[in-house]
């Protein structure tokens, strides 16, 4: 396989573009439909943090360049950018066990690219950051469909009662959607409401920018209750909401 470049400006609306033609390389080197859906959202949370903590941000004049090979056994995703130098892989895991309320927001996105990923490594060669994050192609090979391409997905809005709302979002809570969710909440707290319920059991995933769009919410006066959770939502960080 030929390795494969894409360089996107460093602003958030081109984050889905990466994370496609990633997910497009996985497939075509060989990776099963759950391993390109890793690829992805590994992808999203590590151009999510780029933009928002490496430049800033969206900075249209920095960038992110996105290269992806196949050396022996290894889809390997390289992930470059010229911010200012830091290592994610310093950072220490968030503690999963501290209350929701008491989380701190920071940390998330590398702690989920390392659950996503089977290696995860970072240089920094005197000019650019250089994140490497790796797949076995024996270990997750193709046997499945390619994962469908990213969109926004409806977000149900019900006023139970009086200062009361259901919102129930559906599919990726990753960064895209959940800025939309994010508008969402800032509506619903605007218009007065006490009363938030969450149904969440139409969520396939929920990223680091979801997280923290969920935290920030909590910890705002509605003080959201959880009525549906779904499990495919949580996959392997499901302790991490617990």
């Amino acid at each position: 396989m030929t390795p494969s470049l894409l360089r996107i400006p460093s602003v958030l609306e081109e984050v889905a573009a990466a994370c496609v033609f990633v997910a497009d390389q996985a497939q075509a080197a060989g990776l099963d439909a759950t391993a390109c859906h890793h690829c992805y959202l590994a992808t999203d949370e590590a151009c999510t943090n780029i933009v928002e903590h490496g430049y800033g941000q969206s900075c249209p004049e920095g960038f992110i360049e996105l290269i992806c090979a196949v050396e022996g056994d290894q889809f390997i995703i390289t992930i470059i950018d010229d911010s200012p130098a830091f290592d994610p892989l310093g950072v220490p895991d968030p503690d999963v066990k501290a209350p929701l309320a008491q989380r701190e927001p920071g940390g998330w996105g590398i702690f989920f690219i390392k659950k996503l990923m089977d290696r995860v490594d970072y240089i920094h060669d005197g000019a650019s950051n250089r994140l490497m994050m790796s797949k076995g192609i024996s270990t997750h090979h193709n046997g499945g469909e390619p994962p469908a391409e990213a969109r926004l997905q409806p977000i149900r809005l019900q006023e139970l009662r009086p200062k009361t709302v259901l919102i129930a979002p559906s599919g990726k809570l990753d960064s895209v959607q959940s800025r939309e969710l994010a508008v969402v909440f800032g509506q619903v707290f605007a218009d007065g409401n006490r009363w938030l319920l969450l149904d969440l059991a139409e969520v396939d995933y929920i990223s680091s920018a979801g997280f923290k769009t969920l935290v920030s919410a909590w910890q705002r006066r509605a003080r959201p209750k959880v009525i549906s959770f779904s499990s495919r939502s949580l996959g392997a960080f499901g302790k991490s909401w617990r």
